[in-house]
């Protein structure tokens, strides 16, 4: 494996890669997190045969945040990442905020994207039918009150993995320490009828103890896809890549050795 600092305009992005000759697999951590939070995933998808590849968005440890007038968006960040690793076509998987930037990519660049996996995505897309249906869940009113490990993390979770928890929360404080208000737009427009004309597979992965991104969210985007796949996880919460890593990994792959068959299911 190689780590380092791929030089985009702006800023360093850090990264590790894992190489090998295999399909690119891009993991997009979640707002909370940056790239050492797939400790789980790593050699689970590299034993697989995928080439793997993390990296931490501007503001997230180790990354830089680059000029706050300039901050770049996090498409074009992430395509000046493929073309720095020379990187043409890729699986992305992305965790909440990282299915953000995953799905827009895919809206921007879809001839780039072969599968698309969203972990306890937000979505984001403009469109009013998404907004009632976030407002309804009512979880905005808990940021900046209640902890991130208390947000993300079911409650299954929470009370029969201290040690879990704590390092999560470690974890969390370590990749946004001192770069609190930085924003960094999308950089590309998500509606219906951009989603509407995705064509390659996408699995929304969820948990059941999710609050931000639960089933009914799932269901509403499913609607909108060509080729979704639906899987829910039980008693898991907004980070299934942590809270069950082993369950996800093996929807993941499954999902990935269909694209690979050609024979990922609609629904």
């Amino acid at each position: 494996m190689t780590e380092g600092y791929a030089e985009i305009a702006g800023a360093r992005l850090w990264y590790w890669d894992t190489g090998g000759d295999g399909p690119a697999l891009i993991l997009c951590h979640p707002a909370s997190q940056g790239a050492l939070i797939w400790e789980h995933q790593r050699d689970a998808f590299a034993d697989a045969g995928y080439r793997v590849i993390g990296y931490s968005r501007r503001g997230h440890h180790p990354s830089d945040t680059g000029p706050a007038n300039q901050p770049g968006t996090t498409i074009g960040d992430l395509d000046a990442l493929c073309r720095f690793l020379g990187i043409e076509t890729a699986h992305l998987l992305g965790a909440a905020a990282g299915g953000i930037t995953a799905l827009g990519f895919a809206c921007r660049f879809p001839e780039r994207v072969s599968g698309l996996i969203l972990a306890g995505t937000i979505f984001a897309p403009d469109e009013e039918e998404w907004r009632a249906l976030y407002a309804r869940l009512g979880i905005a009113a808990l940021h900046g009150i209640a902890p991130t490990e208390f947000l993300e993390l079911g409650p299954a979770y929470r009370a029969g993995n201290p040690e879990g928890v704590a390092t999560f929360a470690a974890l969390a404080h370590q990749a946004t320490a001192g770069k609190t208000g930085f924003a960094q737009p999308t950089g590309a427009e998500v509606t219906w009828a951009r989603m509407e004309r995705l064509t390659m597979p996408v699995l929304l992965l969820t948990g059941e103890a999710d609050l931000y991104a639960p089933p009914p969210m799932q269901e509403l985007i499913a609607r909108h896809l060509a080729k979704p796949t639906l899987a829910t996880l039980r008693a898991v919460g907004h980070a299934p890549y942590w809270e069950a890593p082993e369950a996800f990994n093996a929807d993941v792959l499954e999902f990935l050795r269909g694209i690979r068959a050609g024979t990922v299911q609609d629904g």
